[in-house]
């Protein structure tokens, strides 16, 4: 109060003084209406009056409380008077006023503020409430009593209390009263569980009496309809597909211009957001006509996608839902016009499924028969663990790409026999996961070490924890997994990560270092990256279908659905309703029907067999060379090379050396626009003629079999495996443990395989193997390529001018320093002279000795011309050095260091014999 009075106090000095200045000016107060200083006054005075009313009604309830406190002990006795009544209505307006508080200054809203939210509870002693009712019961202290007559109520037995309670109870629930005798009033009597501190019943109650009904009917209706909430994806389609519309506006707007300039479709599409709001049939039709004319769109399911996003995009932009008139017009337009107009494949896609007899397949393509060379080799082990963890959990691939390691955890639980190794296993959280119904579910799988190691996802990720040494504890092997026990006063010991590895991605991308190639740490590998290699594993295993992760998503979800409940199948699969029976069924029956129906023995093994994916060893897994002598010779690449060559002219006619030189200049854009679309043509043409060779190949190659058997030539019954060589041992010896027969061995033994082969693993993913073209890392601003070995023909002299990454261009050589980079002459001054007595043997000093994860092929490769040598060091490891601050000498036994790339170059060419 005392602030309150304070406040009025300074409020009436500062209208007084208003007063007095409106009176020197205007001479009455009403003479000054419409000025500053009258709004002044009358914002003073209304706050005046505030302020004077909210300390009356905050005295009033002071003075209810106390007249409360005198008259009553227990909460429950107060809430029937009248004066609790009359306190309600006060703590009501008080509160009213408090939240008018924010329409004056700062100083008053802050002093309102302070006003405490007093309740009558708050006066009533809690222990004593509580005491009084533990030993009078729930009706209270036992009133003063006016005769003798009611003196043996008072002390009667704690039986006959109950059974009265619960009379009165069961009869005010039948009067639909529950009253204060109900069982939620028992501990409000004790003072614990009593009014809240502004007097109300419960926080629902001062909720509603806090409400302001027009103010919040004012506000929504601002705030205007509450838009759906995409998820990211989602909103970026219907960003791309909204940029559609008003390139087509556009089109639209300049067609009509030329035709008819008076038209008034020009007004209109000149707004493309007023335009795709009128919601007219004629303009969707006619855009998706554009849609499909002016795009690669071949199918029926495309088109009905871009309509559907577009559909979004209006009811984001109307705030309303597409008039039903429109959609049932669209529906029925697209099939019968548009499909028709442009021959769109309205085919179904192949619902096929990739079971395990197929992962099985893949797994030993990938370890024994796959000759690809990965960038690194921890990419050829994610790869095993990522296939087999989508067959297993169903899942969506995305939801497995950004896998941090918090979101998995081993736990070990004691052996069943006695002195055996603990029995790990792997607690999966799945996070990021597609929204079901507008929610994320997450799911939460558990696996154990599988008896096929070749599909263990277990084994795979300790390989992967082990390597990256991400566990709190250190391990460093399988061993030391193996060797805990379990104390006998826990139920399991969970392993704890690192606090910097738990944020961090199990599956990881490489990225380009100073050193070479290595694994980043924070870059998860990008699902397309994941696709591309599921489809070229498909590709060695000989699979007639492109394979994608879907196909494992199918085949475990019609797995899963013959083993679970519906209810749990659509919990794993996360769906709702009849989504699997739309999307996900496959078009074959896997079941067999003759046997059903003839009542003979089934044989569902044969039926499956059918069902299962077309496969072939022999498939061509890559093209010939002729075949890609064929693309060389495409019209369209070869129209496409000749623009490339006049736009070399051109920039050698207007000064420019090198294409590099000319960035920024609009012949650098048209030249690196020019060398995207030869790209794209190129990558387009090999898929399109593979795809076509693979077809052809599984259409005739049982043709021909079938002939060469009827000439007498019979298949060999017992085909001779082929050879396989590899170069680094680890991966021969994980290809040998993989595919081991393991019937037939002790426990011991097949705990010892299957710790070898987690070492194995743990050295692969620290290894490379020698690549067949290795590439310069790429630098903003256009793709560079060089290769690592030598290369006798002009195509390679071609590429470097045609912009691959050179040193030379980043050194000034009249200066003799790099470009942007202090000259490093001091170092160079005290180099020895020396003159080479025998040649150099042309081998690369950092793949040899700095490299530690280099192949061993790549360690020894010795180039057969300085230029190509040359050429590899410059591009592959100074451009990264010289972005450095120095670095030692890379040949072995020399520790001179190298300020810069032009210091390594003076230094080997004097020290070691090697003119770069």
């Amino acid at each position: 109060m005392s602030s309150i009075s304070l406040r009025i106090a300074e409020l009436v000095q500062h209208r007084d003084s208003s007063v007095s200045e409106i009176q020197a000016i205007y001479g009455t107060t009403k003479a000054a209406k419409g000025s500053r200083r009258y709004q002044q006054y009358i914002g003073t005075q209304a706050e005046i009056r505030y302020l004077k009313r909210i300390a009356k009604l905050v005295q009033r309830r002071a003075n209810c409380i106390h007249k409360l406190f005198s008259r009553y002990r227990l909460v429950r006795e107060a809430k029937e008077s009248k004066s609790y009544m009359k306190y309600k209505k006060i703590q009501a307006e008080i509160r009213y006023l408090k939240y008018q508080a924010q329409s004056f200054p700062d100083f008053t809203a802050t002093v309102i503020d302070d006003i405490p939210s007093v309740s009558f509870s708050r006066f009533l002693p809690r222990r004593f409430a509580q005491r009084q009712t533990l030993r009078h019961g729930r009706r209270g202290a036992p009133p003063t009593l006016p005769n003798g007559q009611e003196q043996p109520r008072v002390y009667e037995s704690r039986v006959k209390l109950k059974r009265r309670n619960r009379a009165r109870k069961s009869n005010s629930t039948h009067n639909g009263n529950s009253g204060f005798d109900s069982d939620s009033e028992v501990t409000k009597d004790s003072g614990y569980n009593s009014l809240t501190d502004d007097g109300s019943d419960s926080d629902s109650d001062a909720d509603i009496e806090d409400m302001n009904i027009e103010r919040m009917m004012r506000e929504f209706e601002e705030e205007g309809v509450t838009l759906s909430n995409p998820c990211d994806g989602t909103k970026e389609m219907m960003e791309v597909e909204l940029e559609k519309w008003e390139e087509f506006c556009s089109f639209t707007v300049r067609q009509s211009r030329k035709e008819n300039p008076s038209s008034p479709l020009i007004r209109i599409m000149q707004d493309p957001h007023r335009a795709l709001k009128m919601c007219e049939t004629s303009y969707f039709k006619t855009y998706l006509f554009w849609r499909v004319k002016h795009s690669r769109i071949k199918k029926e399911s495309s088109i009905t996608t871009r309509w559907k996003i577009l559909s979004m995009v209006y009811a984001r932009l109307a705030e309303e839902y597409m008039k039903e008139g429109v959609l049932y017009d669209m529906r029925n337009w697209i099939p019968q016009v548009l499909t028709p107009a442009f021959g769109l494949d309205d085919s179904e896609k192949e619902k096929s499924g990739l079971f395990v007899e197929d992962l099985c397949r893949l797994q030993n393509a990938h370890w024994v028969r796959d000759t690809e060379v990965f960038a690194h080799e921890r990419l050829r082990v994610q790869l095993s663990p990522f296939l087999a963890l989508a067959g297993c959990t169903a899942t969506r691939p995305k939801a497995l790409v950004g896998l941090r390691y918090e979101d998995i955890e081993f736990q070990l639980f004691p052996p069943r026999v006695k002195g055996r190794p603990p029995i790990v296993i792997m607690k999966l959280n799945l996070k990021r996961i597609k929204r079901s119904g507008g929610k994320r579910k997450r799911k939460v799988f558990a696996f154990y070490e599988a008896e096929d190691l070749a599909c263990c996802g277990v084994t795979f990720i300790l390989a992967l924890a082990l390597a990256d040494g991400a566990f709190k504890n250190k391990l460093t092997s399988l061993r030391d997994v193996y060797s805990l026990v379990v104390p006998p006063d826990t139920d399991r010991i969970r392993l704890q990560w690192d606090e910097d590895w738990a944020q961090r991605p199990v599956f990881r991308d490489v990225e380009h270092t100073a050193n070479g190639i290595r694994v980043s740490l924070t870059k998860a590998l990008d699902y397309s990256k994941h696709r591309h290699h599921l489809i070229r594993l498909g590709r060695t295993s000989g699979f007639e279908k492109k394979l994608e992760f879907y196909d494992l998503r199918r085949a475990s979800g019609k797995r899963l659905k013959e083993a679970l409940t519906p209810e749990e199948h659509r919990q794993i699969m996360g769906h709702r309703g009849d989504v699997y029976e739309r999307y996900y069924m496959p078009s074959f029956i896997d079941r067999d029907c003759q046997a059903i129906y003839l009542g003979s023995t089934r044989r569902d093994d044969l039926i499956r067999a059918v069902g299962r994916l077309v496969c072939h060893e022999r498939a061509p897994k890559a093209l010939t060379d002729v075949q890609k002598f064929d693309i060389s010779r495409d019209p369209k690449l070869l129209e496409l090379i000749e623009e490339r060559a006049q736009c070399v002219r051109d920039l050698k006619d207007h000064g420019f050396p090198t294409i590099k030189s000319a960035k920024k200049t609009k012949w650098f854009e048209k030249h690196k626009s020019i060398q995207a679309d030869i790209n794209t043509l190129k990558r387009q043409l090999k898929d399109d003629l593979l795809e076509k060779s693979i077809t052809e190949f599984h259409k005739t190659v049982h043709t021909a079999e079938v002939d060469r058997q009827l000439r007498g030539i019979r298949p060999v019954d017992i085909i001779t495996p082929r050879t396989f060589e590899y170069e680094l041992e680890e991966r021969g010896k994980v290809a040998k443990l993989l595919f081991k027969p393991l019937d037939g061995l002790t426990e011991d033994q097949i705990l010892q395989v299957r710790v070898e082969l987690v070492d194995n693993l743990m050295g692969l993913c620290k290894k490379q193997e020698t690549p067949h073209q290795y590439k310069a890392p790429k630098k903003r601003g256009r793709p560079k390529a060089c290769r690592v070995y030598a290369s006798t023909d002009d195509e390679e002299e071609e590429d470097v001018f045609q912009g691959e990454t050179d040193v030379e261009s980043d050194i000034d050589w009249e200066t003799k320093t790099l470009a942007g980079g202090d000259s490093d002459t001091e170092s160079m001054t005290s180099v020895e002279v020396k003159k080479p007595s025998v040649v150099p043997v042309l081998y690369c000093p950092f793949c040899k000795w700095v490299d530690v994860e280099a192949g061993p092929l790549k360690r020894e490769h010795v180039f057969s011309r300085t230029d190509s040598l040359r050429r590899h060091i410059r591009a592959q490891h100074l451009c990264p050095q010289a972005a450095g601050e120095g670095f030692v000498c890379p040949y072995r036994g020399c520790s001179a260091f190298l300020g810069s790339a032009l210091h390594f170059v003076t230094h080997t060419k004097h020290q070691h014999g090697l003119c770069l």
